[in-house]
C-alpha cells in the first residue's frame, strides 16, 4: 500500500497548504467525504474540492498524521493531530482523531470519522 501511502501524504501537505484543486486531484470522481461544516456526505470530487475551499476561507487548519494502520485491501486508518483556528490565529480547538480511507483506482474514494471531530 506504498502508492496509498504516499496519496494520503501528499493529501494532507496541500490539506496544510490550503490548496484545495491539489487535493482535488488526488480523489476520486466518485468521492464521497464528510461534511462536518453542515452535515451529511459530500458526493464528487467538484463538491469536495468546493467544500474544502470554503473551509479553508473560514478557518485555519492544520492536520499531522500520528499513526497509521493498513486494513488491506484498499484501507488506511490514521489517527491524527487536528487543530483548527480562527482566520487571524485564535486556536479553537486541537484534538485527535481517527479517519478511515478508502481508494480506488489508484485515488481516495472516501474518508470516513471513525471517532473524534
Amino acid at each position: 500500500m506504498r502508492h496509498e501511502r504516499s496519496l494520503l501524504a501528499k493529501a494532507y501537505e496541500a490539506y496544510n497548504a490550503r490548496n484545495p484543486l491539489a487535493l482535488g486531484a488526488l480523489l476520486h470522481a466518485d468521492a464521497a467525504w464528510p461534511n462536518s461544516l453542515e452535515g451529511g456526505v459530500l458526493q464528487g470530487r467538484a463538491a469536495v474540492v468546493d467544500y474544502f475551499a470554503r473551509q479553508f476561507d473560514l478557518m485555519q487548519l492544520d492536520a499531522r498524521q500520528v499513526t497509521v494502520r493498513e486494513e488491506p485491501p484498499a484501507r488506511i486508518v490514521l489517527d491524527i493531530q487536528y487543530a483548527v483556528r480562527s482566520r487571524d490565529g485564535q486556536l479553537w480547538s486541537d484534538t485527535r482523531a481517527v479517519l478511515a480511507y478508502d481508494f480506488a483506482d489508484g485515488l481516495i474514494r472516501r474518508m470516513t470519522i471513525l471517532d473524534g471531530l
